[in-house]
């Protein structure tokens, strides 16, 4: 350790110096300030000053403050050395930035413990320092990299690929990087996309798989994919790309070009909620399904749900981030507060309710992501482009008698073909290419699926469905399912698909199978009673998405007749 001792008397220079060999310390001496500020910057390797008060040319109090002056970038302790012991001195000698004083004649164990405990501040001040210089160079570096990364991010994800009068959206993310995800994209068929999803946790780390699931979205909605599906293609990446503790919960909806049909596929949402004219809460729809990237394929259900709402209807979707804002009482906003606000006018619309929320908050700071949005259920209207598009330059798909070509699909399925898994998920994508079809993905599975369902289990292995009442009779049903289709060896499901053009094109679709038959009208007030039963579903499902549904052939045959509008 160095120490310049600033002293005009030859006897007190050579004294302390004497003391400071003693302990070990290194020293340089100067006879006035003057000479001591000219050390002082050309010797930076001083660590500590003896400053003596009265000297000529220039006094302690006038260099003190010129080496303070010098040295903002380094921490050096001043030491006054006086005989001087008045207060109004001692002040002084602190207010010029002196950092200590020891009495004349001076006690050498009283400066060397001094300098010890000053050299110790040095140390730390040093090191603190150094830390600091790190900090901040790692600090330059994340910034760096946070820019080239919201630099991909604003050119890699086009999060509302549309300016469509039926969306309305506001999202606030908690940080620079948002782990909620709002997309929407026109369908090529004259509708609208939307997805609004929240991955685990906020910024960076919740953000980053936004990237996939952007890519995966716009280009299957290039394709007029169903919404089932892009939830199953996203699945499988985000399985392979997210570490176990992340996922993401998700909401997928499309709704034709009328505005009276939405298809949806949701995971781990909150409910979306279905207003009326007034704002009224007229339905809830739940999440049936799990977040994406946590099941595998072969356990991953891809089947969406439809709804057909009246004109002008709205469906409202959000993330956890709305109603689990806290006020500083702790009080969560709440899904009834949500209701009433909802309920109420808005001058401006998703951003009024947005404020309301942060009103609740009061001066707490965000502590999530908030993303909402707003489809409204109505032709769709000035649903423009923002990317360049395969569509961009055509006009929405129609299938007008003019348009569209008459085919036709059978296919027989066997015992192994039952066996097989996803059956229905194969005949779809059979079809999901051919003229006409593409647009109506979705509910081509539901239909295809409750139809094969039926002929298999009722059909051939002659299962009731009374057998599903209860829970434990429902777990009895698929245990008897499995064991019957595995010892199946004969018999067959025969299904016939046919477009009829025609002012208005349709789409038959019959399936039989080469059972004994059954009782229809059995059959029929069974699935009248779903709405109390574990299974929800049935015939009454096929009948609210199709023109007609009728049996025949003894109960073998089951045809129906689906709109292609």
């Amino acid at each position: 350790m160095k120490v310049l001792v600033v002293d005009d008397h030859g006897y007190n220079r050579e004294l302390m110096g004497l003391i400071l060999s003693d302990h070990g310390f290194d020293y340089v001496c100067a006879r006035d300030g003057s000479q001591a500020c000219s050390l002082f910057d050309t010797e930076d390797d001083i660590d500590i000053v003896l400053m003596d008060v009265n000297m000529p040319v220039m006094d302690g109090y006038q260099a003190t403050k010129i080496m303070k002056a010098d040295s903002q970038d380094r921490f050096v302790p001043i030491i006054f050395v006086t005989a001087m012991d008045n207060d109004k001195t001692l002040q002084k000698c602190l207010d010029v930035g002196g950092d200590d004083f020891v009495p004349k004649p001076v006690n050498e164990a009283v400066l060397v413990s001094k300098l010890r405990a000053h050299q110790r501040t040095v140390n730390l001040h040093r090191s603190l320092s150094v830390t600091n210089e790190r900090l901040e160079y790692h600090q330059r570096v994340m910034e760096r990299e946070h820019s080239i990364v919201e630099h991909v991010f604003q050119n890699g994800i086009r999060r509302i690929d549309t300016a469509c009068e039926n969306v309305n959206f506001h999202v606030s993310p908690m940080t620079m990087f948002n782990g909620d995800l709002l997309l929407s994209a026109p369908s090529p068929s004259g509708g609208v996309y939307v997805l609004l999803g929240d991955f685990t946790g906020h910024g960076l780390s919740a953000a980053i798989g936004c990237l996939p699931v952007s890519d995966i979205f716009y280009a299957m909605s290039d394709k007029q994919a169903g919404v089932g599906d892009i939830a199953s293609e996203i699945n499988d990446r985000l399985v392979r790309l997210l570490p176990d503790n992340m996922f993401f919960c998700a909401t997928l909806i499309e709704m034709n070009q009328g505005g009276d049909r939405l298809s949806i596929w949701s995971g781990g949402m909150n409910d979306l909620l279905l207003l009326d004219r007034s704002g009224a809460i007229v339905d809830r729809i739940a999440a049936r399904n799990m977040p994406l990237g946590v099941l595998g394929t072969e356990e991953f259900e891809r089947e969406a749900v439809f709804y057909q709402p009246p004109p002008d209807t709205r469906l409202f979707a959000y993330t956890d981030g709305v109603i689990e804002t806290r006020n500083p009482q702790g009080e969560m906003f709440g899904e009834d507060r949500l209701a009433q606000l909802l309920s109420a006018p808005l001058e401006q619309g998703l951003t009024s309710l947005f404020e309301a929320v942060s009103a609740f908050r009061e001066q707490g700071e965000q502590d999530d992501d908030i993303s909402m949005v707003e489809i409204i259920c109505r032709p769709v209207s000035h649903c423009n482009h923002s990317r360049e598009s395969r569509y961009s330059d055509v006009e929405p798909i129609r299938t007008d008698a003019a348009g569209i070509l008459p085919w036709s699909i059978d296919v027989e399925l066997a015992p192994h073909h039952l066996r097989q898994p996803d059956t229905v998920k194969r005949l779809v994508s059979m079809i999901a290419d051919v003229e006409g079809a593409a647009p109506h993905k979705d509910i081509l599975y539901t239909l295809l699926s409750e139809m094969y369902s039926n002929a298999l289990e009722h059909g051939l292995l002659q299962l009731e469905s009374v057998q599903k009442e209860t829970t434990d009779g429902f777990s009895a049903y698929y245990q008897a399912r499995t064991e019957r289709l595995e010892g199946l060896q004969n018999g067959k499901l025969s299904f016939n698909l046919q477009v009829i053009p025609g002012p208005v094109n349709r789409l038959q679709i019959s399936v039989t199978d080469t059972g004994p038959g059954f009782d229809v009208a059995k059959v029929q007030q069974c699935d009248d009673d779903t709405d109390d039963l574990p299974t929800g579903r049935g015939i009454d499902l096929l009948r609210s998405l199709s023109e007609a549904v009728e049996f025949s052939n003894g109960g073998r045959t089951l045809t129906l007749t689906y709109l292609l509008d």
